[in-house]
């Protein structure tokens, strides 16, 4: 269950999937605002765990069918899109990993957090609120997922920016020959680039570029020992 804040008041309230400001059960009496609250946490309840069963039936049923069958029998057999029972397969496979707070979940909640463009690291802090009792609707949760990608993108341009200038700093290194005779020492450099933080960059640079490496008769077969020590 998730705690909000409606009408000036502190109400348990479930993610009901709608607005950011809810449904104003002020504008019901007591009574029938106690009677809609079970309602609407006991469907949605259903609504979950009817997906997550249907997922898993689905997934039991495709172990047994070639790929073009499968979609053939959800078709015409089972009667739903095709695009429906791999999201419902979806969320099973993702909620079977989760803790018990998946079924205080909305389907559309669902739907965001198992789907494949979503980060598992996104997913994970929303699933740490979710225990907290944050209420989070699915509005806030696309606007939210929206600005963590932007601020990673942001980052990984900044460390590339950065691994570039310690890259082609100092006389001794510049740009990578490109081409041929390179050797593909291009190549290896464009995946330490991606690969390393700039720290660990620029302590590459130093060593290669050290008199005792480049003076070394036995450079190659000292790198291939090396490399084979550290498979």
């Amino acid at each position: 269950m998730f705690r909000t804040e409606m009408n000036g008041a502190s109400e348990r309230h479930p993610d009901v999937g709608l607005t950011n400001l809810g449904f104003d059960y002020a504008s019901v009496s007591s009574p029938v605002a106690k009677f809609l609250r079970g309602q609407a946490d006991r469907i949605r309840r259903q609504c979950v765990t009817s997906i997550i069963q249907i997922g898993k039936a689905l997934l039991e049923a495709k172990h047994h069918l070639s790929h073009g069958a499968f979609i053939r029998w959800v078709e015409w057999e089972v009667c739903i899109p095709v695009r429906t029972a791999q999201a419902y397969m979806r969320v099973a496979t993702w909620a079977s990993q989760k803790s018990a707070t998946v079924a205080h979940l909305s389907p559309s909640v669902l739907y965001l957090l198992s789907a494949s463009s979503t980060p598992q690291e996104f997913a994970d802090v929303i699933l740490k609120r979710a225990d907290a009792g944050d209420y989070v609707t699915p509005s806030a949760m696309r606007k939210e997922l929206r600005a963590w990608r932007e601020s990673r993108r942001s980052a990984n341009d900044r460390d590339d920016k950065n691994g570039e200038s310690i890259l082609h700093e100092g006389s001794n290194w510049g740009p990578v020959e490109t081409g041929a005779a390179s050797g593909g020492v291009d190549e290896i450099v464009a995946i330490l680039v991606r690969g390393l933080s700039p720290s660990e960059l620029a302590r590459v640079r130093e060593i290669v570029i050290s008199d005792a490496v480049l003076s070394d008769p036995q450079l190659a077969r000292t790198l291939e020992r090396a490399l084979m020590d550290n498979r």
